[in-house]
């Protein structure tokens, strides 16, 4: 079997959904399965995917800036020779995989990296990303309980799989950490203020410094918020006591040496970090709010931080962080210890691989029983003129104002999603569940964004501000040398 991934960051950037779409390939590549990755053109990073470097997998790169780009894309894809795809794309790339995919006769699987309830304040229509979902012959997402979160006309498609965890480090570390003269709270990802929030971790850590002087704080990564955290750092009076180690290849290092791993995060898919730090042997500490988080964290394992009604406040970070900082180091490693256990029982390489095999061993047969695919399908069943305009043009921005109904890039994502709801006339295209969660997740994206405005403008201010210090000094000993 011929397997193809879609994975268009593949050699531009190296994050979760990357990873995990490179895991996959390495290992059915490894259990004898061709493999076929499609990405974005550009040059690879200094983080070579291990898929490529270890395994002769065949690369397709495509360009889907332009309408001939993405017709050669359509037509590289077309070529390839795979026989069943899984794409596990984010944000507006979503959309265009029914676009690249009709008229090849390919099934595919759509993996959703994130937490579904997100699309209620993506910048596109919830309406567009479910059509997206609704052309797929499967879908995989990492939790069973974000399955409610989808419409019911999707959720016979779905299947739960997680994360594979990387192999269980934690038999070395037993006992090491106890006589570290120095202690570390450690966060490892993005520097990215909107969702993982790090400025909530650096305020906690602020409250916590002077009761505990032997504790730093490590932040473990890149991102657009660098300069910005570094500031904070600086105005809280802990710049000092915190450790920015920058973009690293293997994190392994800095997990081997700290005691407590924290996620102060808005909501992840499923967070990988926090399986390599219970790898690692580290208790676990995040906010009850963070769903994936606070499913995945028993109470033996860490402590979840409450959120109250203003929401998700430094203060309660603190509390939780402030409990297993005050706790002896053999109580911290039990508990890093059965989180360890837990991740490894439920979310071993093995276990979750059999079941990507066995779901793209089913969705090709599935298919070949059809005699077509689910998009072929949508296809057929589409008669008006607008909808046959939409499923030709594709995705395209260029020259195309608000106004126009190629505006959105899910064009031929809308066309399915009108296909879902005309089959089921009962059920609208907004969330079908949990509704107040949902409102609530919006509203609390809404305030970090604004947070991230007002940090920014302050950032500004701030460097304006010494600017203006600075030149008004040298003018000033200026003056006084002219004297």
């Amino acid at each position: 079997m011929k397997i193809g991934f879609v994975s268009f960051d593949h050699l531009r950037d190296w994050h979760g959904t990357t990873r995990l779409i490179d895991q996959i390939a390495a290992e059915m590549g490894a259990r004898g399965h061709g493999v076929v990755l499609v990405a974005h053109e550009g040059k690879a990073s200094r983080k070579t995917p291990v898929s490529l470097r270890e395994y002769p997998h065949e690369l397709v790169t495509v360009e889907l800036k332009t309408a001939s780009g993405r017709r050669a894309a359509r037509e590289k894809i077309a070529a390839s020779g795979m026989d069943v795809c899984v794409a596990s794309v984010n944000d507006r790339q979503l959309m265009y995989i029914p676009w690249l995919f009709r008229g090849s006769g390919i099934p595919y699987i759509l993996g959703d990296p994130n937490d579904p309830r997100v699309f209620t304040f993506r910048a596109w229509q919830p309406y567009e990303s479910y059509g997206s979902f609704y052309s797929a012959d499967a879908i995989q997402t990492l939790l069973p309980e974000y399955i409610p979160f989808y419409p019911e006309t999707l959720r016979p498609l779905i299947t739960e799989i997680g994360i594979p965890v990387p192999p269980a480090a934690a038999s070395g570390l037993i006992g090491k950490r106890r006589d570290n003269e120095t202690r570390v709270n450690i966060w490892v990802g993005r520097l990215n203020e909107v969702n993982k929030r790090c400025s909530l971790l650096l305020r906690a850590f602020a409250l916590l410094r002077e009761d505990f002087p032997d504790w730093r704080l490590k932040l473990v990564g890149d991102g657009p918020y660098w300069e910005y955290y570094h500031v904070m750092a600086e105005q809280l009076g802990i710049k000092r006591y915190v450790d920015f180690t920058g973009a690293v290849g293997d994190p392994a290092k800095h997990y081997e040496t700290a005691d407590i791993f924290c996620l102060p995060s808005l909501f992840e898919g499923f967070p990988l970090v926090f399986a390599e730090a219970a790898a690692y042997a580290l208790p676990l500490v995040c906010y009850e709010t963070c769903t994936a988080a606070a499913v995945l964290l028993a109470p033996d394992m860490g402590i979840l931080a409450e959120s109250g009604t203003e929401g998700d406040v430094p203060e309660s970070l603190a509390a939780a962080l402030r409990r297993l900082m005050e706790a002896s180091p053999e109580e911290r490693e039990k508990l890093g210890l059965r989180a360890c256990e837990v991740f490894q029982e439920k979310y071993g390489g093995g276990i979750l691989y059999d079941k990507w095999e066995k779901l793209i061993t089913e969705t090709l047969e599935e298919a070949r029983r059809a005699g077509e695919t689910k998009l072929e399908r949508i296809c057929k069943l589409d008669s008006t003129e607008k909808e046959e305009r939409m499923l030709h043009v594709g995705p395209d921005w260029d020259g195309l104002g608000p106004n126009s109904p190629l505006w959105k890039p899910g064009v031929l994502a809308a066309a399915a999603a009108e296909i879902a709801w005309r089959e089921n006339p009962m059920e609208s295209p907004a969330l079908s569940t949990a509704d107040a969660e949902t409102e609530n997740i919006r509203l609390r994206c809404e305030l970090a964004r604004l947070r991230e405005n007002y940090g920014s403008l302050e950032n500004k201010y701030n460097s304006l501000l010494a600017q203006f210090q600075a030149a008004a000094a040298g003018t000033a000993k200026g003056k006084k040398k002219r004297r």
